[in-house]
């Protein structure tokens, strides 16, 4: 009953031209299903000088005040906006409840990032 069912699923996989030579059931509608899948390819095609220098931006800084209150609420912080992409680098400034993120970045996607981890933040400055 196993062998039977390991059969089935083989017949999906490719296989080396050795195995070419028997012929089954099931080899119709699996070179079908691959053709089928090869027309619905889409070729890369390379972007234009223009659309290549507007997709380098200038790194910009945004500043935040932030409610951190202990080592634990900076990390907190420091995770989240490793997660994020487009940071060149940041700090944390526990003392000032500051953070500075500079990067290829939306200061408000900045602020909604650090407001998933803690109960309040503003945007002080984005340059």
């Amino acid at each position: 009953m196993a062998a039977k069912g390991l059969k089935k699923a083989l017949l999906w996989f490719p296989r080396s031209s050795e195995d070419h030579l028997e012929e089954d059931e099931g080899s119709n509608e699996r070179r079908g299903l691959l053709r089928s899948h090869l027309e619905q390819v889409v070729p890369v095609t390379d972007l234009d000088e223009e659309q290549k220098a507007s997709a380098v931006k200038e790194p910009k800084t945004v500043a935040l005040k932030v409610s951190m209150h202990c080592h634990c609420c900076a990390r907190k912080v420091e995770k989240q906006i490793l997660k994020m992409e487009g940071v060149v680098s940041f700090k944390v400034e526990l003392e000032n409840k500051k953070v500075t993120v500079v990067g290829n970045v939306n200061p408000m996607e900045v602020l909604e990032s650090i407001c998933k981890v803690m109960k309040s933040a503003q945007i002080l400055a984005a340059a």
